[in-house]
């Protein structure tokens, strides 16, 4: 009998160890061993227990929402056996509640992150983490610990160089494909296969046209290709329910849900990367499933010629990369803000391996991409893109062993009088970005409202059959972007000024280079070139946006860089044909005076700015792809030139634009606003429906249910419920996933069951439960009173060894309730409350402060709990060993606290659930406040107060549908 009860006690006491926790654990089946071998487990919906019976008799609550993750079925959870910082938050000394602000579920989809939440948890983890001691502590936190975000960082910078390098040479080796093959080894592409040929291509195949023409045949492979890729991201679609309206300053009172389909294989990627990287939740979008489907459709779409760009792909890949790989470490997969930091530096990782650039991936992440990038988020992106580019360097897929793309040899210097046209140059950069937004913009509503949308494998079939057929007698647009560009850049060799030109040939280097000094000769090349950039323009602004993977980063500055090509051929022309000139007497006599390759490195750095509103990552980018520093200053001219012309006509590049298109709740910290409200009074939502803790008949199942469904009418769905009592004061903020995981967790009740949001004893530390940390103005007066005349007269209880440190004298006062629910917990009686089902909260009384303030009590409903240790003499004599084993056990697990006994599985307290304190505002804060607290601490939501007094609410969603209609009055600075 002794020891049957000794084992329980010890199994309630090893349980209680293993509960605790924002992390929780199940015990192995050997209890001698529960310390040393614990594995991570998923909290049941059913009344929060697991499936051992022994751990449903911990005396704790066990309401951990924040382990509902969803489960990863590729990458298993990878443990240290010896030095897991998770094991460490199950310790009963480690860890405290993140004070107030209530247990956090996973963030629903479509959504936005609470930066200050997340924040408070990851702090959390760091004390609990410093709390331990000797050489273990000193492991965790200056070794283990710091060292995993790089280990993470520099993981995805390998993956992201070996997907980079295998992307690179199969879409060159299926591109080859549409002309012919390699008859000394199919594997080699074009490139390859020529570079190995004793003879000029002697090795190549071309398709000799028998039954098809050899411009069929072009069309042909690439529409195959297209197809292919656009049946993957059609069939990989997602299918979403969001509410029909965009964000908007006036929440609408009702609202239908619309269900959508959701292609997030298609277009560039960025967009939806930015917005979750400001805190903005979509699920799927950077998973696994979506990675194969991106990473096999870009393949397909580089390698068809349609006018597509690999680099927007390449940075949702790594951000999938990235994304994924933090599910090895708890410390980042079960904190969002904190995924966010890995996500941001495999961006960078994905312009580094796109360009072969890794200090413009950095520059990139931070201008374009990232939303909230300190130092160290700085620091391992540059080492993420560093690792990224090495590996992609050995990998070295197009057999060259270099890192620079289009390497350029640049040998003089520019000219004063060269400025003008590197002006008019920008002038058109900005000219092009703001009409492609206005074109691509307009095609993007078209697909949108119209039954275009319907049928998006056809319209890629007509796009890329148009464009290959339109591209295939023009040898500039014959060739791939990548190719085009690079020849764009070069540099013209030194030729007989007499030779013919031919304007026939194939040659692209041929081409371009006209030794003559008359107009004549170079109208060929001039006219080609037209064409090309008419060519790319279109098409570039009509292919964006198709249900396929597409880039925007390469066909913008093919399109740059044809014009500036033109425009350099054009000043070529006239140095040679006006040598004696004044304006041209810097040139030398009988020798070449400017550098047509330069207009285009000049024009492909303009068009791109002026598209997307990028500077300095597009200086560095160009500088890094071509490895020359002498024209830095010619491209600084024409970008910042390009980007204010563009902004003139279009303040947002085309990224902000599909964000907004999109509906995606970006809140934009870069842009001044000029107010037009002045007040949080004026901008505050007022009709939202509260929670009031004093009417219990409110807050029935039924009745809570029915709320949420109404809230989710108004598209509101990411919002929440404000706490407050009969008298209107403030008690905290219930969100709505919170409160949909809470009301899941009562499947089994009744619907008329009442749920309770101020339970008392929540109040106290996460772990310790420490009575003298419950705050005065949420537990009774007596015990208030007693509390505090214990610390007067320092009373000591009379039995020291069924109360140690006094706890149970210590509430005397605070009635028989609750001293009976310390005291048999205390008297380590485990019996008490392990032979039933523990039963659910139900309110009695309700105490009254001196304020006259309703203070809710509760009682175990249909138990009856034995009040103090006189009842147990009759076991004393048989259970007295047990008891002191288990007091012992229990003092050391404890340390100096009460555990809390009857609290473990009410699935109808909500009290866990509830933010207690709740960022609130005065009615009177000027309107710059609200945005410095939204965009800054990264709050989902403001709570109003007047003196306490609940007044309304103010929605980052409604704030940035406030500053949308900013924007479009012009009301900014």
């Amino acid at each position: 009998m002794n020891n049957s009860k000794a084992k329980t006690a010890a199994a309630s006491t090893a349980n209680l160890r293993h509960s605790v926790g924002p992390f929780r654990t199940e015990p192995s089946s050997n209890d001698d061993s529960t310390d040393n071998n614990t594995r991570l487990t998923r909290t049941q919906s059913q009344h929060g227990a697991v499936g051992n019976e022994s751990d449903s008799q911990v005396p704790f609550p066990q309401l951990h929402a924040e382990d509902e993750a969803p489960t990863s079925w590729l990458i298993p959870r990878v443990r240290s056996m010896l030095h897991d910082s998770e094991t460490l938050m199950n310790s009963t000394r480690l860890g405290r509640k993140n004070k107030g602000k209530g247990a956090h579920v996973w963030y629903s989809s479509y959504t936005t992150i609470d930066w200050l939440h997340d924040d408070i948890r990851e702090q959390a983890r760091l004390r609990a983490l410093r709390a331990v001691g000797g050489t273990k502590g000193w492991w965790l936190n200056h070794l283990w610990d710091p060292i995993q975000g790089w280990l993470l960082v520099v993981l995805v910078g390998i993956l992201c160089g070996l997907f980079a390098g295998f992307i690179s040479e199969w879409s060159e080796l299926l591109a080859g494909w549409k002309t012919g093959y390699c008859r000394a080894d199919w594997r080699l592409s074009k490139t390859t296969c020529c570079r190995e040929s004793a003879i000029d291509c002697e090795y190549w195949y071309t398709w000799e046209p028998r039954t098809l023409s050899r411009v069929m045949i072009f069309v042909c492979f690439g529409t195959i290709y297209t197809l292919i890729a656009a049946v993957m991201v059609v069939k990989s679609a997602t299918r979403v329910t969001v509410a029909n309206h965009g964000v908007s300053s006036s929440v609408e009172t009702k609202v239908s849900p619309t269900v959508k389909l959701a292609y997030y294989g298609a277009g560039s990627g960025i967009p939806e990367v930015k917005s979750i990287l400001a805190g903005f939740v979509i699920h799927g979008f950077l998973g696994v499933r979506i990675l194969l489907v991106k990473t096999f459709g870009l393949i397909l779409c580089c390698a068809s010629g349609i006018i597509t760009g690999k680099e927007g792909p390449m940075v949702q890949i790594a951000s999938s990369l990235g994304n994924i790989s933090t599910r090895i470490f708890d410390k980042y997969y079960k904190n969002e803000a904190k995924k966010r930091e890995i996500i941001s530096a495999a961006s960078a990782a994905g312009v580094s391996v796109a360009f072969g650039a890794p200090i413009g991936g950095v520059l990139f992440s931070l201008e374009e991409v990232s939303y909230f990038f300190p130092n160290k988020t700085m620091l391992r992106s540059l080492a993420c893109a560093l690792v990224a580019a090495l590996v992609l360097k050995a990998y070295n897929p197009f057999g060259t062993g270099k890192l620079v793309l289009f390497q350029t040899t640049y040998d003089m210097d520019y000219h004063w009088f060269e400025m003008i046209p590197f002006v008019i140059i920008g002038v058109f950069g900005g000219l092009y970005g703001a009409l492609f937004c206005r074109i691509n913009m307009a095609v993007n509503r078209l697909r949108k409202n119209t039954r275009l949308g319907h049928y998006p494998i056809t319209e890629v079939i007509a796009i890329t059959s148009l464009t290959l057929y339109c591209s295939f007698g023009n040898p500039f647009t014959r060739i791939g972007l990548g190719e085009l560009v690079g020849s764009l850049f070069q540099e013209c060799p030194v030729r007989d000024p007499h030779g013919p030109y031919n304007s026939d040939s194939d040659d692209i280097e041929e081409l371009l280079c006209v030794s003559g000094n008359q107009l004549s000769e170079y109208m060929p090349l001039l006219s080609m070139l037209a064409f090309a950039l008419v060519n790319r323009a279109f098409f570039a602004a009509t292919t964006f946006g198709a249900k396929i993977p597409s880039g925007l980063v390469l066909p913008s500055m093919s399109t740059g860089a044809i014009f500036g090509r033109i425009v350099g051929s054009y000043m070529e022309y006239l140095t040679r044909a006006n040598a004696g000139h004044s304006i041209f007497a810097q040139c030398p006599a009988d020798s070449r005076c400017v550098i047509p390759g330069i207009y285009a490195l000049v024009g492909a750095g303009a068009t791109l700015t002026g598209t997307t509103h990028t500077t300095i990552a597009v200086v560095a980018i160009l500088m890094e792809l071509t490895g020359n520093l002498i024209y830095t200053l010619p491209v600084l001219v024409g970008v910042m030139t390009a980007r204010w012309v563009s902004e003139y006509f279009n303040p947002n590049g085309i990224y902000d634009m599909l964000i907004e298109h999109a509906g995606h709740p970006f809140f934009d910290t870069k842009t001044q606003y000029i107010h037009t409200r002045r007040t949080a009074a004026e901008l505050m939502q007022t009709d939202l429906e509260t929670i009031c803790v004093d009417f219990e008949n409110e807050n029935t199942l039924s009745l809570l249910s029915a709320r949420l469904t109404r809230i989710a009418e108004r598209g509101l769905s990411d919002g929440g419920f404000p706490v407050i009592n009969s008298r209107g004061y403030l008690q905290g903020w219930i969100a709505c996933t919170e409160l949909e995981f809470a009301l899941s967790r009562c499947h089994s009740l009744k619907p008329t069951t009442v749920c309770f949001f101020n339970n008392p004893l929540w109040q106290m530390d996460y772990l310790a439960h420490d009575p003298n940390s419950i705050p005065h103005f949420r537990m009774p007066l007596s015990y208030v009173k007693a509390r505090d005349r214990q610390k007067k007269n320092s009373l000591v209880s009379e039995d020291s060894t069924s109360d140690p440190q006094g706890h149970i004298a210590m509430l005397s006062g605070f009635g028989k309730r609750w001293k009976s629910l310390f005291a048999s917990q205390e008297a380590g009686n485990s019996d008490n409350y392990s032979s039933v089902e523990p039963p659910l909260l139900a309110p009695v009384t309700a105490d009254a402060d001196s304020a006259g303030n309703v203070l809710p009590s509760y009682q175990s409903n249909g138990h009856t709990v034995r009040s103090d240790s006189s009842s147990h003499s009759g076991e004393s004599s048989n259970s007295g060993s047990s008891n002191t084993q288990s007091n012992k056990a229990l003092q050391q697990t404890t340390h100096n606290t009460v555990p809390i006994p009857y609290f473990q599985d009410r699935p109808n307290d909500f009290t866990p659930f509830v933010d207690q304190t709740p960022l609130a505002i005065s009615p009177n804060a000027p309107i710059e406040l609200v945005a410095t607290l939204l965009g800054r601490l990264g709050v989902s939501c403001l709570c109003v107060v007047d003196k306490g007094i609940y007044c309304g609410v103010i929605f980052k969603k409604a704030y940035i549908g406030y500053a949308k209609e900013l924007e479009e009055a012009g009301y900014i600075h």
